[in-house]
C-alpha cells in the first residue's frame, strides 16, 4: 500500500468587485488569497495555512506589491492625489486605491 499526500496552494477570490489595475489599466484586479491545503490523493482535505489577502490583476497577473515600481513610471505626466485611507500616491482618476482597495473620495 502507498499513500499520496502533500500540501499545495489554492488561490481563492475573496471579493468579486473588480478594481482598476494601475499597471495595465483594465478593471480586472480582484482581492484574492492563497491558502495551503493538506491533500490526500490530490484532494484538498484540510486547510493548514490561511494566506493574507492581496489584490491581483487577472489580465497582467501583477499583485499590489509589484505596482510600486511600475506605477510611478508608467504615467509620469498624470495628475496625482493621495488615498485618504492609506496615504499612497495614485492617479486622480482612480475610483479605488490599488494599494488598500478602498473607495477614493471624488472632489
Amino acid at each position: 500500500m502507498f499513500l499520496i499526500a502533500g500540501v499545495s496552494p489554492k488561490t481563492t477570490v475573496i471579493d468579486n468587485t473588480p478594481r482598476r489595475c494601475p499597471v495595465c489599466g483594465t478593471v480586472r484586479a480582484y482581492y484574492k488569497r492563497v491558502d495551503h491545503y493538506f491533500n490526500l490523493f490530490f484532494i484538498p482535505i484540510l486547510r493548514v495555512k490561511k494566506g493574507e489577502p492581496f489584490i491581483m490583476c487577472d489580465r497582467c497577473s501583477r499583485t499590489v506589491n509589484e505596482f510600486k515600481e511600475e506605477y510611478g513610471s508608467t504615467w509620469p505626466d498624470i495628475q496625482k492625489t493621495q488615498c485618504r485611507h492609506c496615504g499612497k500616491t495614485l492617479a486622480k482618476d482612480f475610483g479605488y486605491c490599488p494599494y488598500c482597495g478602498k473607495l477614493v473620495a471624488r472632489k
